[in-house]
């Protein structure tokens, strides 16, 4: 019945929006669809917070990676590996690469629809801190830090992820979607690190 109904929705707006305006609305179907298998409490997901204020995430998830922080922290430093380990990540290309900074072109299936950014990612040895903006994105522009932390007996590490992200433009899905979406990708960035570190 949904299936129909995005059908018959698309075929009507082809004649007011044309085919961009269907695929959009395609889009949004897919996301919500997509949504459902990250709805409540993730495996991978050890604590989070997804808060919400006008156009403004508050973002905070904890992930457990069963290794030394150091061999983590080597992991994170390679991020245009994710699309070697991550069936997300459509493409993750090296655009700039000098001393402890980093730009890439990321591709992303995010809630079976494609994104595409430029980030700058910046990387402080001493504190195992990698801080991320967004150069470039039609959505949303996010500003974050991934933190490491040792477990006590340095066996584990603790992958912490906090963040704003702040929408570019209104978006006609809910926030629970949008929380689904900010899980996902989270999610994968930690099995795509727990991959390359032959963990899975």
């Amino acid at each position: 019945m949904r299936m129909s109904k995005s059908f018959l929705l698309c075929t009507v707006l082809i004649a007011t929006v044309g085919m961009s305006g269907c695929d959009m609305i395609s889009g949004y179907f897919r996301a919500q669809e997509a949504a459902t298998k990250w709805e409540g409490a993730v495996e991978e997901i050890t604590y989070e917070k997804l808060e919400k204020d006008g156009k403004v995430f508050d973002v905070e998830l904890h992930s457990r990676i069963d290794a030394p922080v150091d061999k983590v922290w080597e992991a994170m430093q390679h991020p245009e590996r994710l699309s070697e380990n991550s069936d997300q990540f459509k493409k993750s290309q090296l655009l700039k690469d000098e001393g402890n900074v980093k730009q890439l072109e990321l591709h992303v299936l995010a809630l079976d629809n494609l994104q595409q950014f430029t980030v700058e990612m910046t990387y402080d040895d001493a504190t195992k801190t990698t801080t991320v903006k967004t150069l470039q994105s039609t959505l949303a522009d996010i500003n974050g830090t991934y933190e490491l932390k040792p477990s006590p007996d340095g066996l584990k590490t603790l992958y912490i992820y906090k963040a704003t992200q702040t929408d570019k433009i209104a978006l006609p899905i809910s926030v629970d979607v949008q929380r689904s979406g900010l899980k996902e990708a989270f999610v994968n960035q930690v099995r795509a690190i727990k991959k390359q570190l032959g963990l899975s």
